[in-house]
C-alpha cells in the first residue's frame, strides 16, 4: 500500500476512469512484493502507471523513478509516470489536468499535460514505444533474404508469378519479387499466431460460415502456428491450417499466402525457406508491440523496388496518429450512437499497408470506446466504416493484416480493402488504379491474382461502387513526370501518360507530378456538402507555381481547417523512406450556406513527434491552441482570402514574426517595394546553359564565361569571379546566341544550401551566364536616369544581401527541402526589391556606395547573420537609404539566425 492513503484512493479512482474508457486497468497490483499503482494490460503488453500526488519537481522525479523501476524489475514493458494535481480529490479525477510521461528502456521522454481522455489515449498508445521497430524490421528483412538465398531462380520466378509480382529491372531479377512473396507468408504466419488464442471458440458451423459455403465438417481447431513451424512438412501443415481458417474467414490474408506456399513443389530447399520465414515471423509476433509500429509496412519499404516510379512513400506511425487525431473530430458523429458510427465512411484511396486506416480506427476507438470490443460496433468499424485501395498486392495484403490485428475475431468477409489495377490490361487499355473512379469503375483484382473485375471480397455490395466518404484520409503517391510509370515498357508508359492527360484535362492538376491528382479524386469520392479531406502532401504543394491551381481549387471549395508542417531538421517529413519536406492538410467542404469561412490554422512544428504518444499530445496541443506554450511549434491564423488566392506561404517560416515582416514588405509597410520583374529580365535558367554550351575548366576559343557553382568556401563576398569557361555547341548555335545575349554581371541564385550560404546575390567582373546554381539578371534603367546599370546592380546586390533582402528571397522559395531551397525563374521574378523610381536616385547611390565599400569583404554564413559585422553594415546602409527603423532590421536579423531551415538545427532562441 502507498504511504499516502489519499494517493491510494486516487489510484483506485484513476483505474475506474481508465476502465470507463475501455482500458483493462487494475489499481494497486502486487507482483513478488512490489506494487504497480495502476496496471493496464493492452493485449499481452503490461503498462505500469506510477502516480504521485503533486506536480512539483520532486514529485515528478519520484514518478519517473518508480516508472523506470517497474521496467528494470521486468514488471512492465513500458510505464507511464503520472502526477496528480496538488489539489486533486477523488471526485475530481474525471476533470483533473494531469502531468504524464511515457517511459521505456531508453529512459527518455518529456512531460505532457492533459485530461483523463488524453491520458487514456497516451496509455493505449504506450506499447508502440517499445523496442526499435527499425531494428526489428531489419532483422526480419535479413531473415527473408536468407530464406530467398535457399531457392533457385526458377523457384523465385514461380513465387513471383504466383502473386503477379514483377521482376526487378536490376540483377538478380527475381530476388526482390520473391522476397515480397515471402513477406506475405510472414504476415500470414504472424496473423495465424494472433488467431491461435481465439480459434478454438470460433468453429465455422452453420451459424457463422461464409454465405454460400457448405456446412463445415472438418476437424477443428486448426493447428497452432508454432506447431506448423515444427512439423516435418511445414508447407503441408500451414496449408491444412490455413484452409481450415479460410472456412471461417480471413480470405484477404490466407488465400494470398496459400498461393505463395503452393507456388513451388515442396522440395527440401523450399520447405526450409518457408520454415525459416515462419520462424522469423513468429519471433516478431511474440512482441505484439512491434506490430503496433506498422512493422509490416517498415519491412515492406525495405523490399519495395518501385517507390521512385509510383511514389509509394508510406506514412510514419507518428504522422498517421497526428493526422487522424486532427481529422477525425468530435463533431463528425454522435460517438455514443453505434448506429451513427456504423454509418460513417472513412476511405483511403492509396492505402499502402493501412497505416492511416489503422490510425483512423484508433482515433475512433478514443472517441467511441464501444468500438474496441469484439461486438457489433467493432465489426462495423472493420467491415463498413473503413475502406482502402492500392495498386500493390503486397501492400493491400498487409493493409488487411494490419486492420485485422485491431480485432482478430472480427469477420473479414466484408472487409473493404481492394487492389486497383495499374497498367495496361489485356484489351490494351491503360488503367490508373483507384484514379479510375473519376471516369469508370477501376479494375479490381481478386486475392491473390485475377484478370477480371471482381466484386467486394466475400461480400454483398460491390466494392467498386464505394459509398461517399465522410473522410478521405490519404498519403497519395508523389513522383515527378520523368520517372512516373518507368516500371512499364515504353509503349505502355505512353498509354499510361495519355490516360492521365485525358482524365485530368479539365481539372486543376499540373501533371508535372501526380500527387495532386488524388486531391481531385478525394473531392469526387467525399460526401456532398460536408465531407472532409485529410492528406499528407509534399511541402512544395504550398509554394510551387505549378500547384497554384490546386491550392486555389482547395481554397475555394473547402474550409482549410489546418495545415501542419515540420521545421524540425531531424524530421522534415511525415513519410517513411523520403527526405523531402511534407505537410499535413485537413479541409472540410464548404459553401455559402454555411456562412463565412473561419481562418486557417497554420502550425509550423519545431519538433516533429517521433512516437504515437508524442503525436497524440501534439494533436491535442493543436486543437487547444497550446502549441506555442508547450514549445512544440508556432501557429498563424491565415485569412480565407489568402488561402483562396493560393497564398500559402505562411508555411515558409517557423517564426511568425518573419512571416509578418514579409507580409509587411509585400504591403509596402516597411518600405516602398516592387517585384523584381518590374525592372529586370531574369534568365536563362542556369540548367538551360547546358543545352547550348559545353563547359570547360580551361579557356575556350570564344572566351565566354559562366558562374556555375555556389561553392561557399570560395564565394564568400558579394564580388566574385566566373568559375568556368563555356563554348557554344555548333549544333545549337542559334540557341547559344540567344542565351549569350542575356549575359550579365549580376547573378541570382537558383538553389542555396542555407546553413553554409554567405551571399544570395553576386556581381562578377566579366558578363557571363549561369550554371547549375546561378542565373543572370539584366536590369532595365529608367529612361531619365543619370546612373549607370552597374550602379543599380550594385545597389540591388547590397539590398539582397542585407537581412531584409534575405527575407525577401526566402519568402519566395520552393521548399522541397527547407534547408536547400530551389528558386524557379518565376520565384525570382516575384522577389520584392526597393521601388527605386519612387525612392529616388539617392537611395540607389547610397546602396551602391555600401556595395563598393563592402563588396570584397567576406560575409559570415547565414546562421551567424546576427553576429556578422558586414551584414550589420549592410543593414545600416539599407536602414538609411530606405528609411527603415534599424530596430526592425535587427529583429529580422535575429529571427533569421534562429530559423531551423537556416541553422539546420532544432529551434532555440538566438541571444539578443
Amino acid at each position: 500500500m502507498p504511504s499516502d492513503p489519499h494517493e491510494h484512493t486516487l489510484n483506485v479512482r484513476l483505474a475506474d476512469a481508465l476502465r470507463a474508457r475501455g482500458l483493462d486497468a487494475t489499481p494497486e497490483v502486487a507482483h513478488s512484493g512490489r506494487r504497480i499503482d495502476v496496471e493496464v494490460n493492452i493485449g499481452i503488453v503490461r503498462v505500469a502507471v506510477e502516480a504521485e500526488h503533486g506536480q512539483n519537481p520532486a514529485k515528478r522525479r519520484e514518478a519517473i523513478k518508480d516508472a523506470d523501476a517497474r521496467i528494470t524489475q521486468n514488471l512492465a514493458r513500458v510505464a507511464v509516470a503520472v502526477c496528480y494535481p496538488d489539489s486533486a480529490t477523488e471526485n475530481a479525477i474525471p476533470t483533473a489536468q494531469y502531468l504524464y510521461q511515457v517511459r521505456d528502456q531508453t529512459r527518455s521522454g518529456s512531460w505532457q499535460r492533459g485530461g483523463i481522455d488524453n491520458l487514456a489515449s497516451v496509455i493505449r498508445l504506450a506499447p508502440a514505444q517499445i523496442g526499435d521497430p527499425d531494428a526489428a524490421a531489419a532483422a526480419l528483412s535479413a531473415q527473408l533474404d536468407e530464406a530467398i538465398r535457399r531457392l533457385q531462380d526458377p523457384q523465385k520466378q514461380r513465387l513471383a508469378s504466383a502473386l503477379d509480382l514483377p521482376p526487378s529491372k536490376k540483377s538478380p531479377r527475381w530476388d526482390r519479387a520473391a522476397k515480397r512473396a515471402m513477406l506475405l507468408v510472414a504476415t500470414a504466419v504472424m496473423f495465424h499466431s494472433r488467431l491461435d488464442a481465439h480459434l478454438a471458440d470460433s468453429r465455422p458451423d452453420r451459424d457463422n460460415r461464409i454465405p454460400g459455403n457448405p456446412p463445415f465438417t472438418g476437424a477443428w481447431p486448426p493447428a497452432l502456428a508454432n506447431h506448423c513451424v515444427l512439423a516435418d512438412a511445414p508447407i503441408a501443415a500451414f496449408t491444412d491450417a490455413w484452409r481450415l481458417i479460410l472456412a471461417l474467414d480471413y480470405k484477404p490474408i490466407f488465400e494470398t499466402a496459400l498461393a505463395a506456399i503452393q507456388a513451388c513443389p515442396p522440395d527440401p530447399a523450399f520447405a526450409d525457406a518457408i520454415r525459416e520465414t515462419a520462424k522469423a515471423a513468429l519471433a516478431v509476433a511474440q512482441n505484439i508491440a512491434s506490430l503496433r509500429h506498422d512493422l509490416l509496412g517498415r519491412i515492406f519499404h525495405t523490399v519495395l523496388d518501385t517507390a521512385r516510379y509510383d511514389g509509394s512513400f508510406y506514412t510514419t506511425t507518428a504522422a498517421a496518429t497526428l493526422l487522424a487525431s486532427l481529422a477525425v473530430s468530435e463533431d463528425m458523429c454522435d460517438w455514443q450512437d453505434p448506429a451513427a458510427i456504423a454509418r460513417l465512411r472513412v476511405t483511403d484511396p492509396a492505402c499502402g499497408t493501412g497505416t492511416l486506416l489503422m490510425a483512423a480506427a484508433q482515433r475512433i476507438h478514443d472517441l467511441a470506446p464501444q468500438t474496441r470490443n469484439h461486438g457489433k460496433a467493432a465489426q462495423a468499424l472493420i467491415e463498413q466504416v473503413l475502406s482502402g485501395y492500392d495498386v500493390n498486392l503486397t501492400a493491400t495484403h498487409m493493409a488487411a493484416t494490419t486492420l485485422g490485428l485491431l480485432s482478430p475475431t472480427t469477420r473479414f468477409r466484408n472487409m473493404k480493402i481492394g487492389r486497383a489495377f495499374l497498367g495496361v490490361d489485356n484489351d490494351g487499355r491503360a488503367r490508373l488504379g483507384s484514379l479510375e473512379f473519376l471516369d469508370q469503375k477501376p479494375l479490381l483484382m481478386d486475392w491473390p491474382n485475377a484478370t477480371q473485375p471482381v466484386t467486394q471480397i466475400d461480400g454483398d455490395d460491390p466494392m467498386n461502387n464505394p459509398d461517399r466518404a465522410d473522410l478521405i484520409i490519404m498519403n497519395p503517391p508523389f513522383t515527378r513526370d520523368s520517372l512516373r510509370h518507368d516500371q512499364f515498357n515504353a509503349a505502355n508508359e505512353r498509354k499510361m501518360k495519355a490516360r492521365e492527360k485525358f482524365l485530368f484535362s479539365k481539372t486543376p492538376v499540373h501533371l508535372s507530378s501526380n500527387g495532386n491528382a488524388f486531391i481531385v479524386l478525394a473531392d469526387f469520392m467525399r460526401k456532398t456538402g460536408d465531407g472532409k479531406i485529410a492528406a499528407i502532401l509534399p511541402l512544395v504543394t504550398a509554394t510551387n507555381a505549378s500547384a497554384l491551381r490546386i491550392r486555389r481549387f482547395i481554397g475555394m471549395s473547402y474550409w482549410v481547417e489546418c495545415i501542419v508542417t515540420s521545421h524540425d531538421p531531424q524530421r522534415i517529413y511525415f513519410s517513411e523512406n523520403t527526405n523531402i519536406g511534407e505537410m499535413l492538410l485537413i479541409c472540410r467542404a464548404w459553401d455559402s450556406s454555411k456562412g463565412a469561412k473561419p481562418p486557417t490554422k497554420v502550425v509550423n512544428l519545431a519538433i516533429n513527434p517521433a512516437t504515437p504518444a508524442d503525436a497524440y499530445a501534439t494533436a491535442d496541443a493543436i486543437r487547444n491552441d497550446s502549441v506555442v506554450a508547450q514549445g512544440r511549434g508556432t501557429i498563424q491564423q491565415v485569412s480565407p482570402q489568402e488561402i483562396e488566392s493560393g497564398d500559402w506561404n505562411s508555411v515558409l517560416f517557423l517564426s511568425p514574426a518573419l512571416r509578418g515582416d514579409f507580409v509587411a514588405l509585400e504591403r509596402n509597410e516597411i518600405a516602398a517595394t516592387m517585384p523584381l520583374h518590374a525592372i529586370a529580365a531574369i534568365g536563362p535558367a542556369g540548367r538551360r546553359t547546358y543545352d547550348a554550351f559545353t563547359f570547360s575548366s580551361l579557356p575556350t576559343a570564344s572566351g565566354m564565361v559562366a558562374l556555375k557553382q555556389h561553392n561557399t568556401t570560395i564565394t564568400q563576398s558579394m564580388q566574385t569571379q566566373p568559375d568556368t569557361f563555356i563554348e557554344p555547341d555548333p549544333r545549337k548555335a542559334k540557341l547559344a546566341e540567344s542565351y549569350w545575349s542575356q549575359r550579365s554581371n549580376f547573378m541570382l541564385p537558383q538553389r542555396l544550401f542555407l546553413p553554409t550560404t554567405r551571399v544570395v546575390a553576386v556581381k562578377i567582373d566579366t558578363p557571363g551566364l549561369g550554371g547549375s546554381a546561378w542565373t543572370p539578371c539584366n536590369l532595365t534603367l529608367p529612361n531619365d536616369s543619370c546612373l549607370t546599370k552597374s550602379d543599380y546592380e550594385s545597389a540591388l546586390c547590397a539590398y539582397l544581401n542585407s537581412s531584409i533582402g534575405i527575407l525577401a528571397i526566402l519568402g519566395e522559395r520552393s521548399n522541397k527541402k527547407p534547408t536547400y531551397p530551389n528558386f524557379s525563374l518565376d520565384d525570382l521574378r516575384r522577389v520584392l526589391i526597393p521601388d527605386f523610381p519612387a525612392l529616388g536616385e539617392s537611395a540607389v547611390r547610397a546602396l551602391a556606395a555600401a556595395y563598393d565599400a563592402l563588396c570584397a569583404r567576406p560575409l559570415a554564413p547565414l546562421p551567424r547573420v546576427n553576429a556578422d559585422p558586414v551584414r550589420a553594415a549592410l543593414d545600416a546602409a539599407v536602414s538609411h537609404a530606405l528609411a527603415i527603423p534599424p530596430e526592425r532590421l535587427s529583429r529580422i536579423r535575429r529571427h533569421l539566425a534562429a530559423e531551423p531551415s537556416i541553422t539546420a538545427a532544432r529551434y532555440r532562441p538566438h541571444p539578443n
